[in-house]
């Protein structure tokens, strides 16, 4: 089938793009790209307060309850046209040394139904996702 995309072609773009990702092949041979994302005690609390378990279950809940939910409703909104892309968020956990909360968001590529279109808008999906992150302020 043409237009199929390469593992090299994918790896090659997100070098380009210098993403923080990160590229495997699962045992189908899909490629899965996962970019983690944090979520800062900043941009949750007003106040600089220690890091202890209430600070860590407050970020936590904000990516759960509010991060999450925002991401799917901007995915699909960003995907008004094309072949729909479908991240997996998966929660990573606490950083006190960073002061933040890590989550992935997973990309599969099934290379037989993945294009350069698939790829260019998942790129720009991912610049959309760190923008928004980015613009988080406490409540």
């Amino acid at each position: 089938m043409e237009g199929c995309l390469q593992k090299e072609t994918i790896i090659a773009a997100f070098e380009r793009e210098q993403m923080n990702v990160e590229i495997t092949e699962n045992k189908t041979g899909n490629i899965v790209v996962s970019h983690m994302c944090e979520l800062y005690k900043h941009q949750v609390f007003t106040q600089d307060i220690p890091w202890d378990d209430n600070v860590e279950k407050a970020i936590k809940d904000k990516v759960s309850l509010q991060v999450k939910p925002d991401l799917r409703k901007m995915i699909v909104q960003e995907q008004q046209h094309g072949k729909p892309i479908k991240p997996i968020l998966t929660l990573a956990g606490p950083l006190p040394k960073r002061n933040s909360f890590t989550f992935d968001l997973v990309f599969m590529f099934r290379l037989e139904q993945s294009d350069n279109q698939v790829l260019e808008d998942t790129i720009q999906l991912i610049y959309k996702i760190d923008d928004y992150l980015s613009a988080i302020q406490p409540a």
